[in-house]
């Protein structure tokens, strides 16, 4: 992330930040290892413009806690008053209150920081904590005077910086001594580990004890008596005096208006003259100058005061801003509600898309790896054989060829695009790509089978076959480890993958042959690779049925329960959820040779213009190795179909089940069962 980046996303109001590279550059240094960067959040309709930030889940553990910090924070200040008034207070309540957020607190930042893997997780749960501890500190002087009205009236600012003093004390031990143990699980060192932010956050204590900080410094009374111990009243109106001054000086100065245009890079004719004071250095500029009163303005120690709080403003405004992107979000049902810009009460709610994984510090991956997602495999047919066959072609050819499979991929890649498909990591010869629906991927496969078909027309070397499997399922999402300034990178892991991955090879019918082309390449006898092998042979292993193997994209299970795969196949789990999606209006059957689909109407990307029909048939339960038996379904582009009768309006799962029971048997496919004329009867 890079401060251009960010400031592409912060909403502002700026009244002491300047949204300019360099400033941010200069604030934080180390920006890309520090703060988290917002990222898209789609809503529950994932067409509209997503939101930019980071969903935090409003969890019952987040609110236990809450009320433990402010419980703390609340017997703090009891402590503190107590002190004061030099009376007795209550040791063990003060110290079990601690505990019961100590406890909470280290269950919080282990998880963050045993989650993150270069995620920024502990940097996102500081800037949400720290809001909650500023919404409280801020409040501090008031809840002292109203404990005891003198106590609060004449200590009520100090005992506000007492109790963040003391709270700073023992985070930081807590974090330290947590910090140290995990560094031996993790291999990584403590430094490295403890959080960056939080370091910023105690040198600058606006961002822990201030919510809202207005141009006039209203709000900062107390942490001028509290922390700086000056009056703040007169440091105010000496910078009132100084703005009116000097915006009279600078409409008739030549010599100021030139600095502004030469040195800081202002058009004075378009210049605030109050945004120059903002600026390091300028002040102390002004204050040698011959016209200077130090009297009326700010003095020698007011100017250092000021030049010192504007860094302290800049950096507040910067991690508050960041602070607006927490979206708290909360479960009604199965709906996720989320409310933009950090508001807990008032202020637009959004229903986000049940993609969304929000945040919960208090669970032990803070992020759910598990996702519910529709995935598609697709892969080239002997590929690697090809491959060492160009290898003996030459140069030329072989250059002309991965010219053809680059604009090859790069096209699919374009029509996943198009449907708003992930592209997850190539596979050399093929790709994986997820989706959050399930008909832009049957379209896609459908589109992908089709522009092959266009390759092979124009002299596509790769002619021996594709393969495309798609599948629905949970996968575990793993973030990969990177640099600090790299974009996130995540990697898909899980049974779903292996399924999609055994779908799309489907090769467990042709291990024998290839082992046999194997020994023989090594010198065997072919007779007697065939005699050793014959068996096997006896026993149906190889089981390639050549009806089925003359059609160009074809896709069967054997007579071993082993799946064949030379077209586009499908889980029963995807055919359900595509069913839910696609309303068809009608239904009929489609033949080629001696298979029966029905052929049902698609919509690509929802758009009537660009309908596609696809023919779908059971093949049965398939072995795939390694995993149980999977119900799966061939899917063909209808266009290659004979079409056949309509059938009733029927659903399409129940449509599949009745064809493809029909076809197990003997004779011509029976019309369907209409199922509202079994309901009225």
């Amino acid at each position: 992330m890079t401060p251009t980046d960010l400031l592409q996303f912060l909403p502002g109001p700026f009244h002491f930040l300047r949204p300019d590279p360099e400033e941010i550059r200069h604030l934080v240094p180390d920006l890309g290892k520090t703060l988290p960067f917002p990222q898209r959040i789609f809503l529950d309709n994932e067409e509209k413009t997503p939101l930019r930030g980071i969903p935090i889940l409003l969890s019952d553990g987040l609110s236990r806690l809450r009320k433990a910090l402010q419980g703390y924070v609340l017997t703090e200040e009891e402590v503190q008053v107590a002190i004061q008034g030099r009376r007795e207070h209550d040791r063990k309540g003060y110290q079990q209150a601690w505990e019961r957020y100590r406890q909470l607190l280290c269950q919080a930042i282990e998880n963050v920081t045993l989650s993150s893997y270069g995620r920024k997780f502990p940097a996102i749960f500081w800037l949400h904590h720290s809001l909650d501890l500023a919404r409280l500190l801020k409040e501090t002087p008031r809840r002292v005077v109203r404990r005891d009205l003198q106590i609060g009236r004449q200590y009520g600012d100090l005992i506000k910086y007492r109790v963040l003093d003391r709270y700073l004390d023992r985070i930081f031990q807590t974090t330290y001594e947590l910090v140290s143990r995990l560094a031996v699980d993790t291999e990584e060192a403590e430094e490295e580990l403890f959080p960056r932010i939080l370091t910023r956050m105690r040198d600058n204590v606006l961002i822990l004890t201030e919510d809202h900080i207005s141009p006039d410094l209203a709000e900062l009374s107390s942490y001028f008596a509290g922390h700086l111990g000056i009056d703040g009243r007169n440091l105010r109106q000496s910078l009132e005096r100084l703005e009116r001054w000097h915006q009279k000086r600078f409409g008739a100065d030549a010599e100021l208006q030139e600095i502004a245009r030469h040195v800081l890079g202002e058009d004075p004719r378009s210049l605030d003259p109050r945004e120059l004071l903002k600026r390091r250095g300028y002040l102390a500029y002004l204050s040698t100058r011959r016209d200077y009163d130090a009297r009326q303005l700010l003095d020698a120690q007011q100017i250092q005061i000021w030049e010192s709080l504007l860094v302290k403003l800049k950096e507040f405004e910067l991690f508050h801003q960041l602070r607006r992107f927490l979206i708290p979000a909360k479960r009604d049902g199965e709906r996720l509600l989320g409310r933009p810009g950090q508001r807990t009460d008032g202020g637009s709610v959004v229903v986000l898309s049940p993609a969304t994984r929000p945040m919960d510090f208090l669970a032990p991956w803070v992020v759910d790896p598990l996702v519910d997602r529709f995935g598609l495999i697709y892969d080239l047919t002997d590929f690697s054989a090809i491959v060492s066959m160009l290898r003996r072609a030459g140069s030329e050819v072989q250059d002309l060829s991965f010219r053809k499979m680059f604009r090859f991929q790069r096209r699919i890649n374009q029509l996943a695009s198009a449907q708003r498909m992930q592209l997850e990591k190539y596979l050399g010869d093929g790709a994986f790509y997820s989706s959050r629906r399930a008909l832009p991927l049957l379209v896609a496969a459908l589109q992908i089978q089709r522009n092959y078909r266009q390759e092979i027309d124009d002299d596509f070397p790769f002619d021996r076959g594709m393969r495309i499997a798609v599948n629905y399922g949970q996968y575990r999402i793993i973030p990969i480890g990177r640099g600090a300034d790299e974009e996130a990178r995540y990697e898909f892991f899980g049974h779903s993958l292996v399924e999609l991955s055994r779908l799309t090879t489907g090769k467990a019918s042709r291990d024998i042959d290839e082992i046999k082309t194997l020994l023989m390449s090594y010198g065997y006898p072919e007779h007697t690779v065939y005699r050793f092998f014959e068996p096997l042979m006896l026993k149906d292993v190889d089981v390639v049925d050549p009806r089925e193997d003359s059609a160009t994209f074809r896709a069967y299970i054997n007579r071993n329960g082993s799946l064949v795969n030379e077209g586009i196949v499908a889980t029963e789990a995807y055919l359900t959820r595509l069913a839910e999606e696609v309303a068809c209006p009608y239904l009929s059957l489609g033949t080629q040779r001696h298979r029966t689909y029905v052929i049902a109407p698609l919509v690509a990307g929802d758009r009537k213009e660009a309908e596609l029909t696809a023919g779908i048939r059971r093949l049965g339960l398939a072995t795939l190795k390694g995993l149980e038996k999977v119900p799966v379904f061939e899917i063909v582009d209808a266009d290659t179909l004979t079409r056949g009768e309509k059938l009733p309006q029927a659903d399409l799962l129940t449509a599949l089940e009745q064809v493809a029971s029909a076809s197990s048997g003997s004779g011509p496919v029976p019309a369907l069962d209409d199922p509202r004329e079994e309901t009225s009867s």
